[in-house]
């Protein structure tokens, strides 16, 4: 996989972490930048840390997927992929990131956590396909945690400025982006 490649799958894969800051932007108020720094990190932790617990599960059973490598990335992606604009047009006012009533640090934190927590199952599903491409897993985790943590920051400053319709739209073009993607890997190796 190139760098670019791993860049567009990264991309793909943040949006739904950038959704739920536009979701978390919007109700949240005028965080300090701190704490968006924080949000931010946090989210980003959890990217970095999902594709490597993915991978390490794919890794474990290369040798039984081998040689359909290109079919099970492709199933992972677009699954990941429908799933992203399913979650993103049947969701409601209980979204991942929204801002809980109550206002104690512990819940906040735990809020956070299990927000940052189902924004990066995906990027672990994913990383269960990172074996098959030969991708080497430290930079992979790198750059979709990285990439993850710009897009919270984002996210983060967009929904408290314009609210959260903006966050559904990234998240069904994540989902578009991860099932073209997974499209490509078959093509590649089906017919090139």
């Amino acid at each position: 996989m190139t760098l670019d490649a791993l860049l567009i799958l990264a991309l793909g894969l943040s949006f739904d972490a950038f959704g739920a800051s536009v979701s978390r932007g919007a109700a949240g108020g005028g965080a300090s930048p701190a704490m968006q720094l924080q949000i931010a990190g946090l989210f980003g932790v959890f990217a970095t840390a999902a594709p490597v617990a993915g991978w390490a599960v794919g890794l474990a059973f290369y040798d039984l997927i081998a040689s359909v490598d290109h079919w099970v990335a492709f199933v992972l992606l677009g699954g990941v992929g429908i799933h992203m604009i399913y979650e993103a047009t049947h969701s409601g006012a209980n979204r991942v990131g929204a801002s809980p009533t109550a206002a104690t640090p512990g819940r906040r934190l735990a809020v956070l956590a299990a927000s940052a927590f189902a924004t990066s199952v995906d990027a672990g599903v994913v990383g269960i396909s990172l074996p098959v491409l030969r991708v080497n897993i430290l930079l992979a985790a790198g750059v979709i945690g990285t990439v993850t943590f710009v897009a919270s920051l984002v996210g983060l400053r967009l929904g408290h400025a314009g609210g959260i319709a903006f966050g559904h739209k990234a998240e069904i073009a994540g989902g578009l982006v991860l099932i073209a993607i997974g499209a490509k890997i078959l093509i590649e190796h089906l017919y090139l």
